[in-house]
């Protein structure tokens, strides 16, 4: 699907003006509520075109609940597949395109540790050199599966699950042809903190431009 499609998959509904005028205005909380919490997610609802998008999101929940051994309400879509734009504030509300990717966030302390300490066991190994991105994200209570080590056989597991098959279905079955962004974080405390970070950046950068 190209940029064309996305954009005019938008419609004019999409006011970008008026939801920087929006953030600027409101509380982080209450951007936080309105575009990030709640089944609604603008991937389903407008650009796949889903009359019952909720129930699709919940099928495609129950989907990845069954192939990657993750709880249901364990799993989340974030980011600007969530809500059709982007809140990090390195992106200044740029609309989701041909090559953003789907931000999924598995909220599970017990995946979160059985990687963390994985990690940890091949650092005090002395078999990385350099965890300064790792260890930001770690901070903040997530971990990017992206950065992880290829070579540690957790992750190799967990590849096993997200195989070819696993893409394949999402994409005959639900429409989805975006490449996926796992982020396992210790708690939806976590989440919340970390999405509401963003925004309140987002809403300082917005009040100087």
């Amino acid at each position: 699907m190209n940029t064309d499609t996305i954009k005019k998959s938008l419609g004019e509904g999409m006011d970008i003006g008026r939801i920087r005028q929006e953030i600027i205005e409101s509380s982080t909380d209450t951007i936080y509520r309105k575009y990030l919490n709640g089944n609604e997610v603008w991937y389903f609802k407008v650009l796949l075109g889903e009359q019952n998008y909720s129930n699709k999101y919940d099928e495609f929940k129950r989907y990845v609940n069954t192939k990657l051994n993750i709880r249901f309400n364990e799993i989340a879509i974030f980011g600007s597949a969530k809500c059709g734009f982007s809140l990090s504030p390195d992106k200044n509300l740029s609309l989701f395109h041909e090559d953003s990717d789907i931000d999924l966030a598995l909220v599970s302390r017990e995946l979160y540790m059985q990687f963390w300490e994985a990690y940890l066991k091949k650092l005090y190994n002395g078999e990385i050199e350099s965890y300064n991105r790792f260890a930001k994200g770690v901070f903040r209570k997530f971990i990017e599966l992206d950065q992880f080590p290829e070579d540690i056989s957790l992750y190799q597991e967990w590849e096993k699950l997200a195989d070819a098959d696993f893409y394949h279905h999402l994409q005959f079955e639900f429409g989805i042809s975006h490449d996926i962004n796992y982020r396992i974080f210790e708690s939806w405390d976590a989440v919340e903190n970390y999405y509401k970070a963003g925004i309140s950046e987002l809403k300082r950068k917005l009040e100087v431009s």
